[in-house]
């Protein structure tokens, strides 16, 4: 055998020798002659192979050495009374971490305390020359900036000594709730979490009319407060509820101010600086009331009303942090004073009126008003360089939702349903370029049960949305100037649309050994009205998965998932002076995504093992193909760029197998393999570099984080030792 691969198979089993170290202790007890219930596993695990890449860790921590894979403490009848007390952990000391504690009496109150980690690592390739001088200020060593301000060509070798970066968020989330029942009828609870989001991520920033692109890392430092309070009551003839939450957002960066390398002295058309709002902090609160009743014996109205008030007022940004643009005009205001409304009101209503039949009413409204004033911005300066001598009108964008439908089901006989319904929606939008909408929507169900063993659904909708009228709305410049508006663009959330949506679910029980499901939906979309825009969307989704019990003791099981979208799309090229269909292009987008699974579960082999195995692969793929609708030859063609692109892709493997023996009646051992490999092909971001001009000579004054996410290949070793107690 290979030396090298003698080195890997000893660093890989080197943690067995730790086992003897793992032996637990003595059960503890809350009280003499009753012993709590609960369990907890420990072990090591060790890793080889190339796990550099950030999607190895990406939303986990599997890091290498001791770990607690689980703890689970359970005190019923707490001290001989009705009090109880449970303990939950899942991946103690890790990034992901996950803590849950109860605290109750039976029938009477119980309260819950959950703490969550959760990491989010973006890339591990990153590196910047940008020094963080402070909350949100990135500044360039004065040695690099007079480097680069006498030879712009020296970027490359600056470059070579950039320090790397650690582009990674990591969550916390605490959070506890209380809930008290003084009798059957009522119930009362009081909850509060609180959320803290840290680290960097990367963002892309522009100087200069694209000039200099300067990517950078965001400071990310958010704290989120929510709270919630309500009462519940309920008897056999109805009931009701209502509530009370609020959200507070602070970020605690507020703007990103970032130095130009290229660039020491403010001038018009070339700042020295860059700065940028980011996320406002705000605040949203909402109360929420519902009730039933029961009318009669087969007949029940449900009422539910909620208002909402949000409110953002953070303080407006300078329109620049150049100060050698002239004439730069007054903000209209200090700051947005942003002020949102909403109200939900739903009514439904049920019957039984015959045995085989079932009816069912409902009429939703949804109110989204936006008082927020609208402000007058006569001008702005487009990325710190120039004024864009283009005025623009903040617009305080709003809707109105109603809908009202029904429903019918009917028992034909024992195992099969019929159900027919039918919805309006009507629309009503603020400063959009449909005022008002239509939707009709029926759709027909059919549920057939012949035998225990097998049950199948389909349904079908077909949805038709209608505009009164599309008219390009131009409030947003009101003094004119703004880009040519192509005839014909329409927005695909307010355009005229036909839906149709089909979907079955079968499931079959054959036998107490073999069950099988498979299902199947179908959506598609077209935009027949849409000349320019999004023309059509499609997506296809079915699934299946199979178990099968060979021996009492062995199972067998496998599924697959496959889900395909796809896209039209139409767009023009053109200029000020040449605006002509001639220069028309279409796109269609497509993404394949497939996942199998298969494995097998060996229980109680030889009476005290167990084994597992399972391995999965997920495969997707993306393409964007492009194709020219005009003529090449005719003066002012200007589709020169467009093509089709690089498929897109990534491969994901896993194979998982776990061995777990009984040592005692007490305490099981467990060790577990696992393999893991990521793949993956995207042009967009596989070549990123920091310095990107070998490959586009437009970007030589530009600086990139060089961030991307190479494949990675890891084996995974854990040995561990559970102990009940």
């Amino acid at each position: 055998m290979d030396t090298r691969n003698i080195r890997i198979i000893g660093r890989l089993f080197h943690p067995v020798l730790l086992l003897a170290m793992l032996l637990p202790g003595p059960a503890l007890h809350a009280q003499e002659g009753n012993p709590p219930k609960g369990d907890v596993e420990i072990g090591v695990r060790t890793l080889a192979g190339d796990r550099s890449s950030s999607q190895f860790n990406e939303y986990r921590d599997l890091t290498p050495g001791l770990y607690i894979q689980r703890a689970d403490l359970d005190l019923e009848d707490l001290f001989q009374t009705k009090y109880f007390l449970t303990f939950q952990t899942r991946q103690s000391w890790q990034k992901d971490q996950r803590f849950l504690a109860t605290l109750g009496r039976y029938g009477k109150f119980g309260c819950d305390v959950r703490w969550d980690g959760t990491p989010h690592d973006f890339t591990n390739t990153a590196s910047s020359l940008f020094v963080s001088s402070g909350p949100g200020i990135f500044s360039i060593p004065s040695a690099v900036r007079t480097n680069l301000l006498s030879n712009s060509a020296s970027l490359p070798q600056m470059l070579a000594g950039a320090a790397p970066l650690d582009l990674s968020l990591e969550r916390k989330l605490g959070s506890g709730v209380c809930r008290v029942t003084p009798s059957a009828a009522w119930s009362f609870y009081v909850q509060y979490s609180h959320d803290s989001e840290n680290g960097y991520r990367p963002l892309g920033t522009t100087l200069n009319n694209t000039t200099n692109v300067l990517e950078l890392p965001e400071p990310v430092d958010y704290r989120t407060h929510d709270v919630k309070a309500g009462v519940e009551y309920g008897t056999s003839m109805g009931g009701f509820q209502a509530g009370y939450a609020a959200s507070i957002f602070n970020n605690q960066v507020s703007a990103l101010v970032w130095d130009n390398p290229f660039n020491a002295t403010n001038a018009s058309g070339n700042s020295s600086q860059g700065r940028l709002a980011l996320y406002p902090s705000n605040t949203a609160q909402n109360l929420n009331f519902a009730g039933a009743i029961k009318l009669s014996k087969s007949t029940r109205l449900m009422i539910s009303i909620s208002p909402g008030w949000m409110r953002q007022n953070e303080a407006f940004l300078p329109y620049t942090i150049n100060t050698a643009v002239a004439n730069v005009p007054q903000l209209p205001a200090t700051s947005l004073n942003g002020r949102k409304r909403t109200l939900a009101a739903n009514i439904t209503l049920t019957s039984h009126p015959l045995a085989q039949l079932i009816l069912t009413a409902h009429y939703r409204d949804y109110d989204y008003m936006n008082d927020t004033p609208s402000l007058l911005f006569p001008n702005y300066v487009s990325t710190d360089s120039t004024l864009a001598n283009l005025a623009r009108q903040s617009l305080p964008y709003g809707f109105n939702r109603q809908s009202a439908g029904t429903t019918a089901s009917w028992l034909l006989h024992k195992g099969e349903t019929v159900t027919l319904g039918y919805e309006f929606v009507s629309m009503d939008r603020e400063h959009r370029d449909v005022a008002k909408s239509l939707e009709h929507t029926g759709s027909v169900t059919v549920d057939v049960n012949p035998k225990k063993w097998f049950s199948l659904r389909t349904s079908y909708q077909r949805d038709e949305r209608s505009p009164e009228s599309y008219v390009t709305n131009l409030e947003i410049y009101p003094q004119g100037g703004n880009a040519a508006v192509i005839p014909g663009w329409q927005m695909f959330d307010e355009a005229a649309r036909s839906r149709n949506k089909g979907s079955a679910l079968m499931q079959v029980d054959a036998s107490d050994r073999l069950s099988f499901s498979a299902s199947y939906d179908n959506t598609q979309d077209r935009y027949n009205d849409s000349v320019y825009g999004l023309l059509g969307y499609r997506a296809l989704n079915s699934s299946m998965d199979a178990t099968y019990q060979l021996l009492n003791n062995v199972s067998l099981f496998a599924s697959y998932a496959n889900e395909r979208y796809k896209s039209d799309q139409r767009s023009r090229q053109y200029s000020a002076t040449n605006n002509t269909s001639n220069n028309d292009w279409e796109s269609y987008i497509a993404d394949d995504i497939n996942t199998l699974s298969a494995g097998f579960s060996v229980s109680r082999f030889r009476r005290k093992m167990t084994f597992d195995a399972f391995y999965s692969l997920s495969f997707a793929k993306g393409q964007i193909d492009n194709r020219i609708l005009g003529n090449p030859s005719l003066t002012g063609f200007l589709v020169t760029t467009a093509q089709d692109y690089p498929e897109t892709g990534n491969r994901f493997h896993q194979l998982t197998g776990a061995l777990r023996y009984q040592l005692s009646n007490n305490v099981y051992s467990r060790v577990e393999y696992q393999w893991e490999r990521y793949d993956s092909t995207d042009f967009q971001i596989q070549s990123m570099t920091p310095y990107m001009g070998l490959i586009d000579s437009n970007t030589k004054t530009s600086i990139f984080l060089g961030a991307n996410v190479p494949g990675y290949q890891v084996h995974i070793v854990s040995v561990s030792l559970e102990y009940r107690f």
